[in-house]
């Protein structure tokens, strides 16, 4: 009788063991999968910001011409549209320039003259699946006098 007590006992003992284990493998996998979600968002957020201060220097540069702007950043017609007042650049969940179809990531410039002698533009990278906006920035180029 003693024996057939310890053994239970000692199934006891491995039982909770055992459930000490599970809940501490549950918060590990929990903190993994929670710093690659951030891991991911910080890398988007960087992307989105290296496709935004590019937009914005092409702005500076070319004085707020949508139509050059778009002639250098958008590949080809299916990768991005403009006309006078805006811009639209289509990415992949890569961040290569996608068709709007494929697009995970969407540039969108907004162009607005604010006075005569200024052009300003708003900036907005969005995470298209989410709609989350991940980046928005606005730029201002002096017109020539």
């Amino acid at each position: 009788m003693k024996e057939h007590s310890k053994s239970t006992l000692f199934l006891m003992e491995q039982i909770i063991v055992i459930a000490v284990f599970a809940v501490c493998s549950a918060v590990c996998v929990n903190i993994l999968v929670t710093s690659y979600l951030m891991t991911v968002d910080s890398i988007n957020k960087k992307n989105a910001l290296i496709i935004a201060e590019t937009t914005a220097e092409t702005h500076k540069a070319f004085v707020g011409d949508i139509s050059q702007m778009a002639g250098l950043l958008i590949n080809d017609s299916n990768t991005g549209r403009y006309s006078q007042n805006y811009m639209f650049m289509y990415f992949d969940d890569n961040w290569q320039p996608s068709g709007q179809a494929y697009a995970y990531f969407v540039l969108r410039l907004v162009s607005h003259d604010p006075t005569p002698y200024l052009i300003s533009s708003d900036i907005f990278v969005e995470n298209v699946p989410t709609g989350e906006e991940l980046l928005s920035l606005t730029v201002v180029s002096r017109r020539p006098l």
